[in-house]
């Protein structure tokens, strides 16, 4: 049933993107294909690894494990596009991270993977490996890929991308692609290590799923496809705080010196923009009017001291923000 569900959100998800995304383009190129090409293979997998899917279609195909094979290849689509994407970004910022020499060969390297894996299904259907075997052959010549994908490509750009990244929705999603590739790595790691013995005694170990990658991937691709704006109302909690510790000092300046203040429409208060132009506005209020106060007014005198304090120790908006956020009498 959990698979069932998490295999729902992330098409959901999926198809929601591609409708958002080309109603507001109107338009496809190579970068929409590839990512369309991406989270689809990604719903291709989850849809192929629900149990009850397996056997369904399986027996359509005389019991052959067509369905593990379509699921390599789909993890195989992916892993591909994904290592072509971060290739093309790379070549576009060259600030961003070095582009290594092996990049290109293992993008190249996958379609002998690909014969590989039809390789051994034929060997499968001729009756040369058992099914057993050759499900767990195919897997690990799939998993040995991804590991050097996630560890030599996909993490160190994916923790270049996160640190440099400074808008919070994007942040956050690049904090979850990150987790997700190297929970890729860390997984595929234990299948290269487990499955040999797997193979060669034809007994199964727990090695291979140690780490719950399913559940890890679902829920770091949900993140992923949720609508910046979404992720941005997280910010409305530290925002409205900064809001009220503002107003508050804005107030403490009118009872000082006649100003305007905007009475505020409190619908903002749901909008994560609107309430960054409210602070906005408030900072530029509280600036152009503190100077007016008259020094004579120990409380006047008190808080233009403050205010005045924060000049040499603000180097930019932000901190200047915070500053007055700090501000008590």
């Amino acid at each position: 049933m959990v698979e069932i569900v998490l295999c729902s959100l992330v098409w959901g998800f999926v198809l929601y993107g591609m409708w958002r995304g080309y109603r507001r383009a109107q338009r496809i190129d190579r970068y929409v294909l590839i990512t369309w090409t991406i989270f689809t293979s990604l719903g291709v997998v989850f849809t192929l690894r629900i149990q009850a899917v397996q056997p369904f279609i399986d027996a359509y195909f005389h019991d052959y494990p067509v369905t593990f094979l379509v699921s390599l290849l789909a993890v195989l689509a992916a892993t591909a596009a994904y290592s072509l994407t971060l290739l093309w970004l790379v070549q576009r910022s060259p600030g961003l991270y070095r582009l290594r020499w092996f990049h290109l060969r293992l993008i190249q390297a996958t379609l002998g993977i690909t014969g590989s894996l039809l390789g051994l299904m034929a060997m499968h259907v001729a009756g040369c490996v058992s099914s057993f075997r050759v499900q767990y052959m195919m897997k690990w010549l799939v998993e040995g890929y991804g590991l050097l994908q996630s560890a030599l490509v996909f993490v160190p750009i994916n923790a270049a991308m996160f640190r440099q990244e400074r808008v919070f929705p994007m942040r956050v999603k690049h904090l979850a692609t990150l987790v997700l590739t190297t929970t890729f790595a860390i997984s595929a790691a234990f299948s290269v290590i487990f499955i040999p013995p797997i193979i060669f005694t034809s007994h199964p170990n727990q090695g291979p799923y140690v780490i719950p990658r399913g559940l890890i991937a679902a829920l770091c691709l949900v993140i992923i496809l949720v609508p910046h704006r979404w992720l941005a109302l997280l910010l409305l909690p530290p925002r409205l705080r900064r809001y009220a510790r503002l107003a508050d000092t804005e107030r403490q300046i009118e009872k000082l010196v006649s100003i305007r203040r905007e009475a505020p429409v409190w619908s903002f208060v749901f909008d994560p923009e609107e309430v960054e132009l409210a602070i906005y506005v408030t900072v530029i209020n509280i600036l152009d009017h503190y100077r007016r106060v008259a020094l004579g007014d120990p409380r006047g005198c008190e808080l233009v001291a403050q205010i005045d304090a924060l000049w040499p120790e603000c180097a930019g908006y932000d901190e200047l923000v915070e500053g007055l956020c700090r501000i008590r009498l």
